[in-house]
């Protein structure tokens, strides 16, 4: 089953889900927590996504955990990607027997907080069972809902650009952060016109739509999910680009605007692009893949435009309402925030740490090819706006829209004006349709 289709199922679920009573959730049976004596036996159920190797290096810090706290054992469960785990925390929610902690996405995780799924953490902040002092600010906003903490980043992930150096230095190419499109344009052309290798692009995949629109000081959608948030003008240039670009034949003609991700067959590992616009964090993997140093940029300026990035949290860390366990719970997300030797195992995998003492003591060991993440964050974090809402209920079927729209742009069946026009037509009925469905 894919991506597309499980994210599909679990909007299924969570409209499901969404619409049942929820009566515990806003009992005190949801936030009842036992009180546990010390050294009782205390079982907590984890729930995260990632690959083979973030499940390797995940369970050598529960085993680390449980080698310090002989009490807390851990029952895991994980999954290929976000997708599924909001599958299954929608039923599991459904049958008020969610995971004590759980691995959440961005893009998901305000339905759970706005309904009180998850347990808030200001308390065991002010009492340092969760020490967040050596946290900027500005990592925890993101987690936060009416004044109150209900989420922990386990990592900082910014939009970018993954690039070969070596590859752009042997054609006599340079690019810098603080180039415009316009740059990228005159450096695509030319490695166009000078590299002769067989099913060559010079760019893998688009830039960011939502960076596109947030550089023209606008959004995808508006501050209350119910509708888009920009002007039909700024979409048409945005696929003026993807037209031009494809036609003279800059950009891949079959790029997937939805996904960022890094697969096997990567373009650029393999040689057959220049540049891939992909999430910060992914970069290990590149240079893993490629077998070589992979380097980062910030994406494209738009001239006398705004800052379109902004700081992203890999995932976060919930703690469930239905938890008996809640305070062994948030000692974890403590642990995995703020410990040394367990953030040694970790490695930034899941984004730089928000801690300021982990992130150094990680930039100190981290690898010429690591240490390009934390390089460009530390320059978004100069050059960036605060990131937006989550995406509204719906979302998934808008991507899917927007993709069609693409498809049909790039094969000459309707303009980039007429794109932009059918793309607002769909995207509107789908809003209308979720938001009617919540009534």
């Amino acid at each position: 089953m894919g991506q597309n289709s499980l994210k599909r199922i679990a909007c299924l679920f969570l409209s499901t889900t969404l619409a049942l009573s929820f009566a515990g959730c806003s009992s005190n049976q949801a936030n009842d927590t036992k009180s546990v004596q010390k050294d009782e036996p205390v079982t907590l159920n984890f729930y995260w996504w990632g690959s083979p190797a973030r499940k390797e290096i995940t369970q050598k810090v529960l085993d680390k955990y449980h080698q310090e706290n002989p009490n807390i054992n851990f029952k895991t469960k994980d999954f290929p990607n976000a997708a599924a785990v909001a599958t299954q925390l929608a039923i599991d929610t459904a049958d008020q027997t969610p995971p004590d902690i759980v691995q959440v996405d961005y893009s998901f995780a305000f339905n759970y907080i706005q309904r009180g799924l998850f347990e808030p953490l200001n308390s065991y902040m002010d009492n340092k069972t969760l020490d967040l002092s050596d946290v900027d600010p500005q990592y925890l906003a993101p987690g936060q809902w009416q004044g109150k903490q209900y989420v922990i980043s386990m990592g900082t992930n910014v939009l970018s650009v993954a690039y070969d150096p070596a590859f752009l230095a042997n054609y006599g190419v340079t690019l810098e952060n603080g180039y415009t499109f316009d740059d990228f344009y005159t450096v695509l052309k030319t490695l166009r016109d000078t590299v002769d290798i067989p099913g060559f692009y010079p760019l893998g995949n688009a830039p960011d739509i939502a960076y596109y629109l947030r550089s023209k000081g606008e959004t995808l959608y508006n501050k209350e999910g119910t509708g888009l948030g920009y002007t039909d003008s700024s979409l048409t240039e945005y696929f003026k680009i993807i037209k031009k670009w494809t036609d003279e034949k800059l950009l891949n003609p079959d790029i997937d605007l939805s996904s960022t991700s890094v697969g096997a067959n990567n373009p650029l590992a393999e040689g057959k692009t220049a540049f891939y616009p992909t999430s910060s964090n992914q970069v290990v993997a590149l240079g893993k893949l490629a077998g070589r140093q992979i380097n980062l940029l910030n994406l494209p300026a738009i001239p006398g435009g705004k800052d379109g990035n902004f700081l992203k949290p890999s995932q976060f860390l919930a703690v469930s309402a239905f938890s008996e366990h809640k305070e062994e719970a948030v000692k974890f997300i403590n642990y995995i925030t703020n410990n040394p030797e367990a953030n040694d195992i970790l490695q930034g995998e899941r984004g730089v740490p928000i801690a300021k003492k982990i992130k150094t003591r990680l930039e100190s060991q981290a690898s010429p090819q690591s240490k390009e993440q934390y390089s460009l964050i530390d320059y978004v974090a100069k050059h960036s706006t605060p990131i937006d809402p989550p995406a509204p209920k719906g979302s998934t079927m808008i991507t899917n829209a927007l993709q069609l729209a693409k498809n049909n742009l790039v094969a000459g069946y309707i303009t980039p004006e007429q794109a932009a026009s059918t793309f607002r037509t769909e995207a509107e009925k789908i809003l209308q349709q979720e938001g009617d469905s919540n009534e």
